[in-house]
C-alpha cells in the first residue's frame, strides 16, 4: 500500500511546484498582468497559488493516514483537469510557457486522478478496521480480507436519501444551464469562447459534471457520494465568487448565481450527510458480532 501511496504523494508535491510557478508565469505578482489591481477578470492569476498551498496541505494529511482527504483529492483531479487547460488559454493573454506548465499540470493531475484511484480501491481491499491504517505510510503492511468482502464498496443508503440526492442534483443542473441560457449562450446567441465572460457556457459542462457524479451517488456508492461532496463545495464556491469576478451586474445571472450557491451547497449537505449516516451504520455492524 504505502509502495502505491508514495508516488501520488510525490506527484502532489510537484503539483504544488507547478502551481506555483503557474502564478509566476501568469504574471501574478506585484506589478504583473494578473495581479491585484488589474481587471478583475484577469487579475485573478494568484488563485494559483492558494491551489498550490491547499495541495501541499492535503499532500501532508493524505501521507499521514486520511482516507476522506484522499477521496476530496479525487475530486480536485477532476476539477483541475478542467480548470487547467481552460485558464491556460482564457483570462487573458498568456505566454507559451505559461500554456505548456498548464499543461503538465493537468497531465500531472490525470496522474494524479489514476494513482489515487487505485490507491482508493486497493484501502477498500483490507479490513474496514485498519483503513485509515491502510493509507498510512509509516503503517505497516495491512492484512487483505476475503474476496467477498473485497467488493467494490456502497453505503447501502436509503432510497429516500437517493431521491433527495438525485433531485438536489437534478435542480442545480437545471439553474446552471438556465444560467447558460440566460447569458445568451445558445444557438444564434453571443460567442462562445474561452476568455473573460465568453466562457459563460461552461455551466453547461458543470451540470454534466455534476449529474455523472450523482449517478454512483443515487445508488449508495462511497466513492462516488464523496465526489459528489467535493464537487458540490467547489460548485458552491464557483457560484458565489464568478458575479464578483466577471463584475456581473444582470439581476437575473445574479439570481442563478445566487441560486446555484444554495442548490450547490444543499448538495453537498446532503452527501455529508449520508456519508456519516452510512458510516454510523457501518460502525454499528461492526461492533454487533463482538456483542454476540
Amino acid at each position: 500500500m504505502a509502495g502505491a501511496l508514495r508516488p501520488v504523494v510525490f506527484l502532489m508535491a510537484l503539483a504544488s511546484v507547478l502551481f506555483f510557478v503557474d502564478g509566476i508565469l501568469d504574471g501574478a505578482y506585484p506589478g504583473g498582468g494578473s495581479w491585484f489591481g488589474e481587471p478583475l477578470h484577469y487579475g485573478i492569476g494568484w488563485i494559483s497559488y492558494v491551489f498550490a498551498v491547499a495541495n501541499a496541505a492535503i499532500a501532508v494529511f493524505i501521507a499521514r493516514g486520511s482516507e476522506g482527504t484522499l477521496v476530496a483529492r479525487i475530486g480536485l483531479s477532476l476539477f483541475f483537469l478542467i480548470e487547467r487547460p481552460v485558464t491556460a488559454v482564457a483570462l487573458g493573454p498568456k505566454t507559451s510557457a505559461a500554456i505548456a506548465i498548464h499543461g503538465a499540470t493537468a497531465v500531472v493531475e490525470l496522474v494524479i486522478l489514476l494513482g489515487a484511484v487505485r490507491v482508493w480501491q486497493l484501502g477498500r481491499s483490507v479490513s474496514s478496521l485498519g483503513v485509515d491504517e491502510a493509507f498510512d505510510l509509516d503503517a505497516p503492511s495491512p492484512v487483505v480480507i476475503d474476496a467477498e468482502d473485497d467488493a467494490p464498496p456502497s453505503t447501502g443508503i436509503g432510497s429516500r436519501t437517493s431521491w433527495v440526492i438525485g433531485l438536489l442534483t437534478l435542480v442545480l443542473a437545471g439553474i446552471l444551464v438556465a444560467d447558460g441560457i440566460a447569458a445568451g449562450f445558445i444557438p444564434g446567441g453571443r460567442v462562445w469562447g474561452l476568455a473573460g465572460d465568453q466562457t459563460g457556457w461552461l455551466v453547461y459542462l458543470f451540470a454534466i459534471v455534476a449529474l455523472s457524479a450523482a449517478v454512483p451517488a443515487v445508488h449508495g456508492r462511497t466513492l462516488g457520494l464523496r465526489v459528489l461532496l467535493a464537487l458540490a463545495l467547489i460548485f458552491f464556491v464557483e457560484r458565489a465568487l464568478t458575479p464578483f469576478v466577471l463584475s456581473l451586474r444582470d439581476v437575473t445571472g445574479l439570481a442563478l448565481h445566487l441560486l446555484g450557491a444554495f442548490a450547490a451547497l444543499a448538495v453537498a449537505l446532503a452527501a455529508a450527510g449520508a456519508i456519516r449516516g452510512a458510516g454510523g451504520r457501518r460502525h454499528e455492524r461492526s461492533a454487533s458480532p463482538q456483542a454476540a
